[in-house]
């Protein structure tokens, strides 16, 4: 088959947009995303009109819901440092996925308005039934100009030698060098005593206007300057322009009205066809590089033309636009459409995805250096998702549609209580004709305080009594209360704006109602994260893989890295960091402390390591609504800076049970020591005794043996006494 025609792609691409289910198409859809932004808008004159001389008032529930969900939704996906994180696919594969991870959360969040297309993508949805966000590549061209003046020669070689300078003014003059100082040898009388011919040469060499300096003095025979003979410096006046071209994957929410998708899809990966309506100037569209020619002939685009636009418009900054387009065409407004569409467009049957540019109402092709703007695609470049899934459909419900009917019905309860305070106090008065006189009835229609009411007889006007219904308004009013906090989960327990919620309840009873008020607030959450968030970083990351061509230099969890996207490979898999079925945050951190106790206790086994203590430290201050975790705890086995020695890790104290121990063991050391001398004292005592002892009874046996034998030498004595005597008395009677 022969290459598609220009003529049958644009009739192949005006089918596919006719028939895609879009705000133009699609009557239902469109109407009930304009009803649901004019509820918002608290604009609800179209399904309920007040009739004149009766309440306005209109109940504002479509705002509130979808106001009360944007700051639990936003404080999940962006209160913390890291939107996801991107799994590893193999051990190796560790740190360039946390690398790829902090790279790509640093691209949307800081060259990125992250927060705001979050918040766009979440409101989106929860109002118009799909929020859409679109990510691409961008290549600009940066122009900056800079003028400088009075510049010597070698800073203007410096500045026009920079890379990526063009020249647009240069202008420049030579600087008379100044005179040359006369000869020392010259005497100070001389110069002295010739002050005249000294005033007259300086008089005949005013200064310079551009630069102050004295011209040179001729000599003193009129002939020619004493530095004739130099070469004269020059001062530059330019203005250079820089360019630079700056390149970066870009993310920005699609307004729904002008995203329009096939009847037949069910997710954006496998739809056939979908495209997305853009705004560019002139001026835009020419330095894109279509043909210039063709965009000075495309129709502007002046008025909104969808009910959706209207209705979005709250000052009527569109409905009836004026614009200077004929004064200022470089600024007028063109309406283009990116369509992106599978089919054979080189004639082999085998359909591809291509991305073709039309302008205007008629789809007229653009053309692009002299060829129709067609190009192939990978994927299309967008993320939807949906509030509350309808399965197997692309167009799920909002939140709007959910609360729609509560809104209609509290508006006529509130107008209808409010009509019934008007007329009580300004009630209807039966006027009896018999009473009335020519000025009784122009009196009544006066109402004012003090007003004077003229009849012929006093007593002659009553009151017509109306009952009071506020006694039956309030209770259904609380009811339609209490069924839409049932439907959305936003209650005022739940949003803090209810004083009264914890009267008379237990806090289990007050815990297990906020959980259930925020369980749909949390299954909301988990399908933003596991549809639109988790398909839009996706796509962030392969826009990155695929084109950046160079590596850059960014700060990441506080050093500088090198990242390489050429290096990166393909990322399949993903984990959101959303921080849900974890409980609220306060909840959260009781648990992570309790996490904390149990790891100080497993220390003492071998359970825990630094690297586990840091990590729950970073989660700690996470947890806290710190994105810095450098500035709190030192990373484990990270270098000191040498620079800065106060960042230096401080030594650990010594462990207070180490220390008891320690303690308790010098103690009992310095008892047994203590006992050990004590001993030592009574065995030296008892010894010392003992001997005193011994040498007291050696002494004592010494005394018994010398009296003993003193005794037996007296006893001896005696005994030869007694024998002497005997002897001599038997010998005196033999004479």
């Amino acid at each position: 088959m022969p290459k598609m025609t220009a003529g049958d792609l644009k009739a192949l691409l005006s089918a596919e947009r006719y028939d895609a289910l879009s705000a133009m198409a699609a009557s239902k859809l469109s109407d009930e995303r304009a009803s649901a932004l004019n509820y918002y808008m608290g604009n609800m004159s179209k399904d309920m009109p007040a009739p004149d001389g009766r309440s306005k008032a209109v109940s504002s529930d479509v705002a509130d819901t979808v106001e009360g969900l944007m700051p639990p939704l936003m404080e999940i996906f962006a209160a913390g440092e890291e939107v996801v994180q991107f799994a590893p696919v193999g051990p190796e594969d560790v740190a360039a996925a946390e690398q790829e991870t902090d790279y790509v959360n640093h691209v949307f969040m800081q060259q990125n308005p992250g927060f705001l297309v979050l918040y766009s993508f979440i409101k989106d949805a929860l109002l118009s039934k799909v929020g859409v966000v679109k990510v691409w590549w961008e290549c600009r061209q940066e122009v900056e100009r800079e003028t400088y003046l009075d510049q010597p020669d070698d800073a203007f070689a410096l500045i026009v030698s920079q890379p990526g300078v063009e020249i647009v003014e240069h202008t420049e003059r030579e600087v008379s060098l100044p005179h040359a100082e006369e000869p020392r040898s010259k005497s100070a009388s001389t110069r002295v005593s010739d002050p005249l011919s000294a005033a007259s040469r300086s008089m005949s060499s005013p200064p310079s206007f551009e630069t102050g300096a004295s011209r040179p003095p001729q000599d003193e025979g009129g002939g020619r300057p004493q530095d004739e003979g130099l070469p004269r410096p020059k001062l530059h006046d330019v203005t250079i322009e820089i360019r630079r071209t700056r390149e970066c994957a870009r993310a920005e929410g699609v307004t729904p009205e002008e995203f329009g998708i096939s009847r037949r899809a069910r997710s954006i990966k496998d739809t056939d066809y979908c495209f997305h309506d853009v705004f560019r100037t002139e001026s835009q569209l020419i330095a894109q590089g279509y043909d210039r020619e063709q965009v000075k002939k495309l129709p502007s685009y002046t008025l909104a033309h969808t009910i959706e636009e209207q209705a979005r418009d709250t000052v009527n900054e569109s409905t009836l636009r004026q614009g200077d387009d004929g004064l200022n065409t470089s600024s007028r407004l063109i309406r283009i459409t990116e369509h992106y569409v599978r089919m054979d467009y080189e004639g082999n049957d085998e359909a591809a995805l291509y991305r073709c540019t039309t302008a205007g109402e008629e789809g007229e092709l653009l053309l692009r250096d002299g060829a129709p703007d067609v190009v192939r695609e990978d994927v299309i470049p967008f993320a939807a998702m949906t509030p509350v899934i309808v399965t197997h459909r692309f167009f799920g419900r909002s939140i709007a549609d959910l609360v729609m009917d509560i809104q209609r019905i509290k508006t006529a309860l509130l107008r209808a209580l409010l009509d019934n305070a008007y007329l009580a106090n300004n009630p209807r008065i039966e006027v009896p004709e018999s009473h009335a006189t020519e000025t009784t009835l122009d009196d009544l229609l006066v109402s004012r305080p003090g007003g004077i009411v003229r009849t012929k007889t006093p007593g002659g006007l009553s009151v017509i009594e109306h009952p009071d219904i506020g006694n039956h308004v309030f209770p259904l009013l609380q009811y339609q209360d209490a069924t839409r906090e049932w439907r959305t989960g936003v209650s005022r327990q739940g949003q803090g704006v209810d004083p009264n919620a914890l009267q008379n309840q237990v806090a289990t009873i007050a815990n297990q109602m906020f959980n259930a008020s925020q369980a749909k607030v949390k299954l909301i959450g988990r399908i933003f994260a596991e549809t639109g968030i988790r398909d839009l970083f996706s796509l962030l990351h392969m826009t990155i893989r695929k084109n950046g061509s160079q590596a850059q230099t960014v700060r990441l969890r506080n050093q500088w890295v090198t990242v390489d996207p050429r290096d990166w490979r393909a990322r399949n898999y993903m984990t959101i960091n959303v921080g849900l079925g974890t409980g609220s945050k306060a909840e959260q951190l009781a648990q992570l402390q309790l996490i904390i106790g149990a790891q100080k206790e497993a220390i003492a086994a071998g359970l825990v390591s630094a690297k586990n203590l840091f990590h729950s430290a970073k989660e700690l201050v996470k947890l806290a609504g710190h994105k810095n975790v450098d500035a709190f705890f030192t990373p484990p086995g990270a270098p000191a800076d040498s620079n800065d020695p106060a960042a230096a890790p401080i030594q650990p104290p010594p462990d207070a049970k180490h220390a008891e121990i320690a303690a308790k063991a010098q103690t009992e050391q310095a008892k047994i020591s203590a006992d050990a001398a004590h001993q030592k004292m009574k065995l030296d005592a008892q010894l010392a005794f003992e001997r005193e002892k011994f040498a007291l009874e050696k002494e004592l046996k010494l005394l018994d043996l010398q009296i003993a034998r003193e005794r037996h030498q007296q006893d001896m004595q005696r005994s030869a006494i007694k024998t002497i005597a005997d002897a001599a008395n038997a010998a005196a009677p033999a004479q």
